[in-house]
């Protein structure tokens, strides 16, 4: 592997710890400006956030069939500290945005040197699922970049130190990285591909303290693995469904094929256009070992993807391929930045500082506008106070919510932590409580089910003279109150059949 570049060793640690920190501080202002755009739209949870809200009710191993539990694990933990909402989201996920900077810095400075290390970190904002998507609706996949930047970092370290030490690192990172996403083996098993096919590595992946890896690994794994095994009904619904396992083969490898594309193409978006006029500049284009290996592991895992769609996977969601290219982009980055030289670098400083400035910019008019083009649903303005001051009022504190979705269901859990609350779509997902005696109240909206009929079971809340309606005004600061409005149902439900089946119900999670 890459001796440490020459000005790394003259100028010593506490250089490198300056880089590091200014790294880490700047994308912590960042993270700041961010958070305050997001807040700008209110304090309610909005999409995958308020799902995840209703299952912080109770510590278990696992909660959806689709996700791994540990952002649920650390936002459960952050509400005893913030009291629950918006806050311990963006907390957990700004925070995680840092840490995949530092380490995506450590990863690379000792082949690249500080300069170039810090470029690549700060750079990442060019890359479309970091630069933009990751603040639109990142929860679970936030912590899989943070989780897929220390791979590759323990994952380098252990190609060149091969101590004990450096294996259960990556063996840590790898357990912990599984509970993130299932898709960092994307990540992890193609790396170790990969070092095992370059000769400069082979010897650190059959080194038998490789075994030190899934020692660690497993036990980390292993209790949501026994948890997610007792449900393979749900987990096989699930994953058909989200994987595009439905339908036509012939149909679904050419969704597979054309989503694969886009996937890849948009994840080095707008990063390509820097990287191509840096790539214009070199005359030649040398490749140290640690980036032979960490694009190797991005060849593999491409691979493997396509692999999967030949298999029937006719739907590559974005977001799969963040732990299977995010390391080409650290390799290719540092080796482009290196040709670049001095000049190099500042201008792609400079790419990074514009588009990060721009997407700032159009996050922000996107929430002054709260309509198309930006946002048809806008569900960051729900009028969810109004809906909480009802439930305050006819309710009694400790009551049993069943909600039509998990949209708003995430939303009382917050307003509500005394309350048990729980969501009509996930039901297979929620583990029974001892609700037993409370009272129980259907929460339901035309508005936010998408135009999807109310089910047959509770037709009669519709007419049912104990039903309270909410009609909520919209509000926004820059435009008129009642601009949309939102109508909700309160129903309590007293039928004994429906509160034993609904409202505590039992075998289910």
């Amino acid at each position: 592997m890459t001796a440490p570049r020459p000005d790394e060793a003259a100028q010593g640690r506490g250089g490198a710890q300056g880089t590091l920190f200014a790294v880490l501080g700047i994308v912590a202002v960042y993270a700041l400006v961010n958070a305050g755009i997001r807040l700008f739209a209110g304090s309610w949870l909005a999409m995958d956030d308020a799902k995840t809200n209703l299952f912080t009710q109770k510590w278990q191993w696992g909660y959806q069939a689709d996700n791994p539990p540990l952002f649920e694990w650390i936002i459960t933990l952050l509400h005893q500290v913030t009291g629950g909402g918006i806050a311990s989201f963006l907390v957990l996920k700004y925070a995680a945005l840092i840490v995949a900077a530092g380490c995506l810095y450590k990863a690379v400075e000792r082949h690249a040197g500080r300069g170039d290390a810090a470029a690549t970190g700060l750079g990442a904002v060019l890359l479309y699922q970091i630069g933009w998507n990751y603040h639109q609706a990142f929860t679970h996949s936030a912590l899989l970049v943070a989780a897929t930047c220390a791979g590759m970092w323990a994952g380098l370290r252990l190609a060149r130190a091969r101590t004990a030490w450096s294996y259960l690192l990556f063996g840590a990172v790898c357990g912990i990285g599984v509970l993130t996403k299932y898709n960092f083996a994307l990540f992890a098993v193609p790396f170790l591909v990969a070092a095992a096919a370059l000769r400069e590595t082979r010897s650190a992946v059959l080194n038998p303290r490789i075994l030190l890896v899934p020692l660690i690994a497993l036990p980390i794994v292993l209790p949501h693995a026994v948890w997610l095994l007792g449900r393979s009904e749900a987990y096989q619904a699930t994953l058909s469904g989200t994987l595009g396992l439905e339908g036509a083969r012939l149909s679904r490898l050419g969704e597979g094929i054309g989503a694969l594309i886009v996937a890849t193409v948009s994840f080095f978006l707008p990063w390509t256009l820097a990287a191509a006029w840096l790539r214009r500049r070199a005359r030649s284009l040398p490749l140290m070992a640690e980036e032979r290996l960490l694009l190797l592991t991005s060849g593999i895992a491409l691979c493997f993807l396509l692999l999967a769609v030949g298999f029937g996977v006719g739907s590559i969601s974005e977001r799969y391929v963040i732990p299977a290219l995010l390391p080409a982009y650290a390799g290719a980055t540092t080796a482009l930045l290196r040709a670049g030289g001095e000049r190099g670098r500042r201008l792609y400083l400079r790419w990074a500082l514009g588009f990060a400035v721009l997407f700032t910019v159009l996050r922000f008019l996107g929430l002054a506008v709260a309509g198309p083009p930006f946002c048809d649903e806008c569900r960051r303005f729900v009028p969810y106070g109004d809906l909480m001051e009802r439930l305050a009022e006819v309710t009694p504190e400790d009551s049993i919510y069943l909600v039509r979705e998990e949209n708003t269901a995430g939303n009382v859990v917050a307003a509500f932590p005394g309350a048990q609350v729980r969501s009509l779509n996930l039901m297979p997902f929620m583990n029974p409580t001892d609700g037993s005696g409370r009272p129980c109240f259907y929460v339901w909206s035309e508005d936010m089910a998408g135009g999807v009929p109310l089910f047959e079971v509770f037709a009669f809340a519709y007419d049912d003279p104990e039903t309270v309606m909410v009609d909520a005004p919209w509000r926004h600061p820059f435009r008129k109150t009642g601009w949309r409005r939102t109508v909700w149902g309160i129903t309590p439900l007293d039928d004994p059949a429906l509160y034993r089946r609904f409202c505590t119900p039992q075998g289910r999670g």
